[in-house]
This record gives structure tokens, sequence and C-alpha cells, in this order.
């Protein structure tokens, strides 16, 4: 008999007990890591107000991944209860939005505040990234769990943080595959060809991005991303101390973990 009740869409997931046990076990040993960072755990909500999606320049390089939210116009509800639908002139739109990344609920936090000592930062949530649509529920999923963690302060305390949590997390996914690497990366999406190009080359030569990469069923699938900012976030909130003060982020992808868990349970 198959006990395994969870369902996989290519949008999104839903766990049963078995599965959930395996994310949950990561997360544990994620958390328990996190205290030699002296963690401070905080709540990110599922929606996320367009000012802030601006100030971090998502509807730039990043709009591909936004989902706005829609709610039932108030004129059409015959038509919506009729249809058993909304859409087109049915919907209105709400001016909110789907978090697309959990870090970004903390620089707002700290807008034109001094930080007087290096602090991390860390949640639980969900997130959501659209990917123009391209959902195949192993590389691209609309609506994925993850454990992120913000580090805040000098460079050099937020580029060795970063570094210590990738030899981590490094360390422990050997244990479940040992084929794994780190290797630097760069944000697929940005604008055209010749922009694409240029923040390539920007993030490479600065060593702003790094992925731990697997590979399930011949496809390579990040589990984590490790990614230097530098002062985006900083000086555009107005916390940055004349330069002195940076920002960076580790997402660990629940789903994909799972993914490559059952995979090489199955080999």
């Amino acid at each position: 008999m198959n006990n395994n009740y969870s369902i996989l869409y290519n949008e999104y997931f839903c766990l049963d007990e078995n599965d959930c046990y395996y994310v949950e076990d990561l997360d544990n040993r994620i958390c328990e890591f996190l205290k030699v960072f002296n963690a401070k755990n905080i709540i990110i909500p599922t929606f996320i107000r367009r000012d802030i999606l601006k100030k971090s320049g998502y509807f730039g390089k990043n709009k591909h991944q936004l989902t706005a939210v829609a709610v039932a116009h108030p004129d059409h509800y015959e038509q919506i209860e009729a249809e058993s639908e909304i859409k087109g002139e049915t919907a209105q739109l709400s001016g909110l939005y789907l978090t697309p990344a959990a870090c970004l609920h903390v620089y707002p936090m700290f807008e034109n505040k001094v930080i007087t000592e290096p602090m991390c930062l860390t949640a639980k949530g969900k997130v959501y990234r659209y990917e123009g649509g391209d959902h195949d529920g192993l590389q691209h999923v609309w609506e994925f769990n993850v454990r992120e963690c913000i580090f805040i302060g000098t460079e050099s305390y937020v580029r060795e943080s970063l570094k210590q949590f990738e030899n981590w997390l490094y360390q422990y996914v050997l244990t479940i595959d040992n084929d794994a690497t780190v290797q630097p990366a760069f944000d697929h999406f940005f604008g055209s060809p010749n922009q694409l190009k240029a923040w390539k080359k920007f993030q490479l030569k600065n060593q702003m991005k790094r992925e731990l990469i697997v590979h399930v069923d011949d496809k390579e699938i990040a589990l984590a991303s490790f990614n230097y900012h530098g002062t985006q976030f900083s000086k555009a909130y107005n916390f940055d101390d004349n330069n002195e003060i940076v920002s960076g982020c580790v997402g660990v992808g629940h789903e994909r973990w799972l993914k490559l868990i059952k995979w090489m349970k199955e080999k």
C-alpha cells in the first residue's frame, strides 16, 4: 500500500506527514547551526507592499517573479457566482503582491536606523516567484517554503558569515549527495541580452552570488543561494552609515531538498 499522500503540482506542493518530517528535520538542523550567529527569529507575511518592491528594484530586473493579488470586484459578484471564476473585468487589483523573497521585509525594519553592531535575522516562510510561468515542479515552482537568513553589518562580517554558512551547508549536503558542488552564479533574468551580459559580469566579478548545486533526474537545481548585496539595500533604506554597513542573505528551498532526498532514496 502506498502511504505517500503528498501532492506535487508544478506550481506548488501539498506535503504529507512523512515528507514534512524531512523538511522539518532540515530546518531544525539549520536553526541549530544558526545559533553560532546568535540569529534572531522574525515572522514575515505573505503579502508585500508595492513601495517595498519598487525600492528593492523588483519592477526592473525581477519583474518576471511578481504576482499581483486580485480580489472579487464588488460590482460583479453575481457574474463571479455564475461563472465560478474571477477573471478579467470581474477582478480588482488589491495593490498588494505576494512576497518573492523573505529578506525584502527585513530592510524596511531598519530604515533610517543606526546599526551599531552586526546582526543575523532568520525567518521561515512561503515565497512566490512566477518565473514567467515556467513551472516544472522541480527547478521552478510558483510557491515554495524557504528558510532565509539575513546578515547586516560590515563587509567583513557579512562575507565571512556567508562563507561560514556555505561551508556548513555544503558539508551537510555531502552526507546526502557526495556529488554536490558550490559554484559562482548570477541572476538569469535581467532585461535585454546586453543587460544580462553586463549584470552577469558584474555579479561574478564582485562574487555576489553562489549556489549549492545538485542534480536530480539529470537536471541541475540550486538547493540554496548565498547572496552578497553590498549597499544595495542599506543605501536604499538609509542605514548604510557612509557605505560601512552592507547586507547579505542565504535562502534554502525546502521542497528542492525534499526532491533530492526522495530521489536519492529511490536510486
